[in-house]
């Protein structure tokens, strides 16, 4: 896991193994659009995404970690990032645990010893642009089946709480009124997002995460008149995305990841003056 350069990947012996590729980077793409787009969603209504984005900055650190320990370097994030959701967790105030400045100092320490540990490592045990910036055209059978199996976890889990996370989503008073418990709640849903960040980490990269999340979900919210048609919507704008990122980075040799977050604005945009030239349109 992150052994191999996007370089490498996209270079020598591309006619023998191009099918297989290509297949395995669209289902794992398909895959992440599918838990990207719920998931998303509830970032968007409860304002959690810069969680997510210090999540993904912190599992640099779990990255190093469960390299130096020998470990497969999912365990190593998954370690860090659930350690990060129970620290919160147990704080008082949940709005006082999840402050910009708290948040951004796990983050940013988070990320700057994560690079330490990792350049602490031998030369050539991982490459560093890959955890940062992901690679989905590196996608590998294993990755491809941690990423469907964790996901579908996350679905299940998703599909069985839908209605007590919008309430939280909606109104912690009105939940906690209809007798949901809120805190056991909002702690179950920080630790899908922790899941979803150590296991889209491989595709999107650490700093690329929170975008993919939050992107589409906010195009969709300009359209959405319901929780579940927002998520459809978003689930489209995020094939678009992905569609676009990776004609992109296979015609022009851009970086997967950072093509899809670039298509995804570019949709946004897009929609954003559509939307505007509709209204200014004469009746």
């Amino acid at each position: 896991m992150f052994t191999t350069s996007p370089a490498s990947t996209r270079g020598t012996g591309m006619t023998e193994w191009l099918d297989d590729f290509l297949i395995r980077s669209l289902l794992a793409g398909l895959i992440m659009v599918a838990i990207a787009a719920p998931m998303g969603c509830l970032m968007v209504w409860q304002r959690l995404a810069f969680l997510s984005d210090t999540l993904g900055h912190a599992a640099v650190f779990g990255v190093g970690l469960g390299l130096m320990l020998q470990l497969m370097p999912i365990f190593g994030v998954l370690a860090v990032a659930l350690l990060i959701v129970y620290s919160l967790s147990r704080v008082s105030s949940f709005n006082t645990a999840l402050s910009e400045t708290t948040l951004a100092i796990i983050s940013h320490t988070g990320l700057a010893g994560g690079i330490i540990l990792v350049g602490l490592l031998p030369a050539g045990t991982v490459n560093l642009e890959g955890i940062l910036f992901g690679d989905l055209l590196a996608t590998t059978p294993d990755d491809l089946l941690s990423l469907l199996l964790t996901t579908a976890v996350l679905l299940v889990i998703l599909l069985q709480h839908w209605r007590a996370f919008v309430a939280v989503s909606v109104s912690r008073e009105i939940a906690q009124a209809e007798g949901i418990e809120v805190r056991k709640v909002q702690f179950l849903m920080y630790t899908l997002i922790a899941l979803l960040v150590a296991v889209m980490m491989k595709v999107m990269g650490v700093l690329l995460i929170a975008a993919m999340l939050v992107i589409p979900t906010t195009s969709a919210r300009l359209f959405s008149s319901s929780p579940e048609q927002m998520v459809s919507i978003s689930a489209l704008y995020g094939l678009g995305s992905l569609a676009g990122g990776l004609t992109s980075s296979y015609h022009f040799d851009w970086q997967t990841g950072p093509a899809i977050v670039v298509c995804a604005t570019a949709l946004l945009l897009i929609t954003l003056a559509a939307r505007r030239l509709i209204k200014l349109a004469p009746d």
